[in-house]
């Protein structure tokens, strides 16, 4: 089997889908136990990445063999400068997903590697993501991500 990590383009977009979806799916069975309307959501996606890939989405993608076996992304986000982040751009870690049958051999810790260096060659110093998934939490570790419990939030019904 032969593994490459690269950057994602519009073209690679119906390959995401089914990776997007796949880990949407996940989440709701694991956390929360929501539906996921596959038709509505892989046209949003669609829509969302034809608009943004590459432009406030950067997403990387590992292949085996030509087949795309795991995604991780990060949308670009921009605050108020501070005195530790003087361009005010945040990456914050998204879409990171492999699927079952591929892991445990590293795929996705190259894949992320690769995010995070061209996130640091654009200047980003600062990384935020979310997550409950425990082995999730334990790569996020290995690569120096700790908890930061300042963070709330709210959802507006």
């Amino acid at each position: 089997m032969n593994f490459c990590v690269r950057k994602l383009e519009k073209e690679d977009i119906e390959k995401i889908i089914p990776l997007r979806l796949a880990l949407q799916k996940y989440d709701g069975i694991h956390h929360g136990n929501f539906k996921v309307d596959e038709e509505k959501l892989g046209e949003a996606t669609r829509k969302y990445l034809n608009e943004n890939i590459n432009q406030g989405i950067f997403m990387f993608g590992g292949f085996v063999d030509d087949e795309l076996v795991t995604i991780c992304g990060f949308n670009l986000l921009k605050e108020m400068p501070n005195m530790k982040n003087l361009t005010g751009e945040v990456a914050f870690v998204c879409s990171v997903f492999t699927k079952e049958e591929y892991r445990e051999n590293g795929y996705q810790k190259e894949t992320f590697k690769m995010c995070m260096n061209y996130a640091k060659s654009l200047g980003i110093v600062r990384f935020e993501l979310g997550t409950v998934n425990p082995k999730a939490i334990e790569m996020y570790k290995q690569f120096g991500f700790v908890f930061n419990q300042n963070a709330m939030k709210l959802k507006l019904t």
